[in-house]
């Protein structure tokens, strides 16, 4: 199941897949060695000119028992420029923002290009319901939130009354 907001087109990047090979490997070993607590000093790469570090949008990822709530830092990326998708237990965010100015004066052209982008791969502990996901966007933050396909009972104590 697939959850799409919006579709960016962008042209192919051939160190894309290799990035992508690299952050699968990288994630397989730390889940190998148990070294899982230390993959946040290893974030994701992503094809831009800015260190990986700075690429990857910071996640918070909780169980709320019936669903996942992830909240992601997405500064001046608009919500149209996003494209998240959801399969099983698996999450991708991307989001991508391009900007050129221009401005002529009498004797000289000044012109700047910006971009900014990210991708991120997260993999849920179980399935989720893509088709009944939520997203909503606000002051760069993305809150998603991911119905789980078999709830979580809730461990909270209860008090039933006695008719």
């Amino acid at each position: 199941m697939t959850v799409e907001i919006k579709k960016v087109e962008t042209a192919a990047d051939p160190w894309t897949d290799f990035e992508n090979a690299i952050d699968a490997t990288r994630a397989e070993l730390f889940r190998t060695f148990g070294l899982e607590p230390f993959a946040a000093l290893f974030p994701p790469s992503e094809t831009t000119s800015a260190p990986n570090y700075l690429r990857a949008p910071r996640v918070d990822v909780t169980d709320t028992g019936a669903a996942y709530r992830i909240v992601a830092d997405v500064p001046g990326i608009p919500k149209e420029q996003l494209d998240i998708r959801v399969r099983g237990t698996s999450v991708e965010i991307r989001g991508e923002n391009a900007q050129e100015t221009e401005e002529k004066k009498k004797e000289y052209v000044h012109r700047e290009r910006t971009y900014a982008g990210f991708y991120r791969h997260l993999e849920m502990p179980e399935p989720v319901v893509g088709t009944d996901a939520k997203a909503k966007v606000a002051n760069g933050v993305l809150e998603l939130e991911l119905p789980k396909v078999t709830p979580t009972p809730s461990a909270d104590e209860v008090k039933v009354a006695v008719a």
